[in-house]
């Protein structure tokens, strides 16, 4: 048999999902009498974090055997999980998929075909859903009376707001909006004269510097 590699999905905010997974595959390999070769652990904490995931496509070696504890631990999204599973195939790895009892041997194996085709199928069939489910809500409101789109005057959240402070600081001691986006670094000052007009910052910083004073 090739090399038997054991990924698991380390989550901080949900120590019971890790724990179920190391259960199972303890389990799992006790009573199949398998040997690991090589234990990864990948931290991912947060869905920006999936990029994390890549070092466990550096520790898997080319024909070599992944087991895993379910299809999840590829992603949030079912479209990811199909990324990754192709990915893996692509580079002559087996997978053993513990709860949807999957063994997915490779891109020319006749049952793997089937299964990425359902997850293919599933994928499609979930757009259409969400899509609908759109439509439909949008098509209620507007017959209801009510208007479509975000409330007069929100406010969405900006890449400007984490220096917003120091932008109203250097605002306060008389730098222009030009001058104050090269100093912060930004390329385009327009974006930034969009944000002081649409938060009023100018005028706030105005009456900071007038309580300074």
């Amino acid at each position: 048999m090739s090399k038997l590699f054991t990924y698991l999905r380390i989550n901080k905010n949900n120590s019971s999902y890790t724990k179920l997974q190391e259960d199972g595959i303890i389990s799992y390999v006790k009573e199949h009498k398998m040997e690991i070769f090589h234990n990864i652990e990948v931290e991912i904490n947060a869905p920006d974090e999936e990029k994390n995931i890549l070092e466990l496509l550096k520790s898997c070696q080319m024909n070599s055997t992944l087991l895993v504890y379910d299809l999840n631990v590829f992603g949030r999204t079912v479209e990811r999980i199909l990324e990754m599973v192709k990915f893996l195939l692509d580079s002559k790895i087996r997978i053993l998929v513990i709860k949807q009892n999957l063994d997915l041997v490779s891109n020319d194996d006749m049952l793997t075909k089937m299964v990425l085709g359902m997850i293919s199928m599933t994928i499609s069939l979930d757009k259409d859903l969400m899509s609908l489910r759109t439509k439909e809500a949008l098509t209620a409101k507007k017959l209801k009376g009510e208007s479509l789109g975000k409330p007069k005057g929100t406010i969405q959240k900006s890449k400007f707001d984490k220096q917003r402070d120091k932008i109203e600081e250097l605002l306060g001691v008389g730098l222009s909006v030009r001058k104050i986006a090269k100093l912060l670094g930004y390329n385009n000052h327009i974006g930034l004269n969009n944000y002081v007009k649409k938060r009023n910052i100018r005028e706030h910083s105005t009456s900071l510097e007038e309580l300074a004073s």
